[in-house]
C-alpha cells in the first residue's frame, strides 16, 4: 500500500499532460500511487496516459464510459485511493521534486492539521513565470481568509484521507469551486495550512476561461460562501465578502481580466 495517492481528472489535455506527468514521476518522495481519470477525452490524452503507465507501475488508469466532469472524477479516483494521503495535481500544473517529500513531512510533524497546500509560482502556456502567489500558512490566518478568497491552489493540496471519509469529500453539486466547498467543510473541524515554499508552477492561460465558465464558477464560490454563513461559520457582518462576489457575478467578464487580482476566486 502506498502513503500517497496523487489524483488526476483529465479532460483533453494533451497540451501539458506530458510536462505534469513527468514532474509527478520525477519526485524525491516515491512511495505513492498516481490515479489518472480520464473523463473522455476526444484528443490524444488518453494514449498518452496508457504510455506513461506503461513505463511506470505507479500508474493506475481510470477510464470514464462517459463525461461525468471533474467533481465526480476526482470523487471516483479518491474512492480507489489506497494511500493515507491524497493529493491533488492537474494536468496543466507542475510539481517542484520535493513537493510531496516536503507534505508528507508536514503532516506527519502536524496532526491536527489535515489539509496543507504551499505557494506558487504562476506560468504562462510557455513556462515563463509571471508572479508568485504566497497564500497565508497559518490555520488562524487561513480560516479567517476563506471566507474572502480561497487561499489555497488547487493542485498544490495533500490531505488525509480519513479527514475526507468524516467530513465528506468533494460535494457532486459544484461543478465548479468544488474545492473551496470542501475546504469550508474542512476547516469546521481541523487545522489547515500552506508550506511557505514554492511546491508547483500554476499554469495561467490567457482567455482560457469563457465568460458563461467564468460566471458559474463565481456562481459556485457564491454558494460556497453562502453554506458557510448559513453555518454560523462566520459572524453576520462577513456577508460584506457575500455581497463581493455577487458583485464580481455581476461584473462583465472583460472587465474583470482587465484588473489585476492578488488572489484567485
Amino acid at each position: 500500500m502506498s502513503k500517497v495517492s496523487v489524483i488526476m481528472s483529465v479532460y483533453n489535455g494533451s497540451s501539458f499532460l506530458d510536462q505534469c506527468i513527468e514532474s509527478v514521476l520525477k519526485q524525491t518522495f516515491t512511495d505513492f500511487e498516481f490515479l489518472i481519470v480520464d473523463d473522455t477525452s476526444t484528443d490524444s490524452s488518453l494514449e498518452m496516459i496508457f504510455s506513461w503507465a506503461r513505463k511506470d507501475s505507479r500508474i493506475s488508469v481510470i477510464k470514464n464510459n462517459s463525461n461525468i466532469g471533474l467533481t465526480k472524477s476526482l470523487n471516483k479516483a479518491i474512492e480507489m485511493a489506497k494511500g493515507e494521503y491524497i493529493a491533488r495535481i492537474d494536468a496543466d500544473d507542475l510539481c517542484y521534486p520535493e513537493r510531496l517529500e516536503r507534505q508528507v513531512a508536514f503532516l506527519e510533524s502536524n496532526p491536527n492539521c489535515v489539509l496543507v497546500g504551499s505557494w506558487a509560482e504562476i506560468i504562462d502556456d510557455k513556462n515563463n513565470v509571471l508572479r508568485t502567489v504566497k497564500y497565508p500558512t497559518e490555520s488562524v490566518d487561513i480560516k479567517e481568509d476563506l471566507i474572502k478568497y480561497n487561499p489555497f491552489f488547487h493542485s498544490s493540496i495533500m490531505v488525509r484521507k480519513d479527514a475526507l471519509s468524516t467530513v465528506g469529500s468533494y460535494n457532486e453539486n459544484f461543478r465548479f469551486a468544488q474545492d473551496y466547498e470542501l475546504y469550508f467543510r474542512l476547516a469546521q473541524k481541523y487545522d489547515l495550512a500552506n508550506i511557505p515554499s514554492v511546491l508547483i508552477k500554476y499554469r495561467e492561460i490567457k482567455n482560457s476561461i469563457t465568460g458563461s465558465k467564468n460566471r458559474k464558477q463565481i456562481g459556485f464560490v457564491i454558494k460556497a460562501k453562502s453554506n458557510a454563513l448559513h453555518n454560523g461559520q462566520y459572524p453576520k457582518w462577513c456577508y460584506i465578502y457575500l455581497l463581493k462576489s455577487y458583485l464580481a457575478w455581476l461584473m462583465p467578464v472583460g472587465i474583470k481580466r482587465s484588473l489585476k487580482k492578488p488572489f484567485r476566486s
